[in-house]
């Protein structure tokens, strides 16, 4: 998948999501009642990783705009919605994780810095499978 058709695929389910109109937005669509960030990954991990940037920067974001804050991961076994608002306590109770990795995905750079992340157990997402 890809954004757009995760965006379409998210619509069916009740949303009226839009692309965000800045192309350096935080995040990737919204609506009246959300803000989503979208991770489209080719292969599957039980477990889910969100920055801790976008994190707190979305979650932010959202409560200033009285929206909710949902952090949206494709993979090849489905669609899994995690609504980072309404869960955030039980994400930060837990310790972030540091990982060297790529300061962009612009793979021209080979600099790398230390990314801290949380980890979201899948039991806490709304899962839609690819069955």
């Amino acid at each position: 998948m890809n954004e757009e058709s995760t965006i379409k695929l998210l619509n069916t389910l009740g949303t009226n999501l839009v692309g965000a109109s800045d192309q350096y937005s935080s995040y990737d669509a919204e609506d009246k009642d959300y803000i989503v960030e979208i991770k489209n990954r080719r292969d599957y991990y039980r477990d889910k990783q969100i920055e801790c940037l976008k994190l707190f920067k979305n979650f932010q974001k959202a409560q200033l705009k009285d929206k909710q804050f949902l952090y949206v991961v494709t993979d090849n076994k489905g669609m899994h919605i995690f609504n980072i608002s309404k869960n955030m306590f039980a994400i930060v109770s837990k310790p972030p994780v540091g990982m060297n990795c790529p300061v962009s995905t612009d793979f021209n750079s080979n600099k790398r810095i230390k990314k801290y992340t949380y980890n979201l157990p899948e039991s806490m997402a709304k899962t839609i499978t690819n069955e």
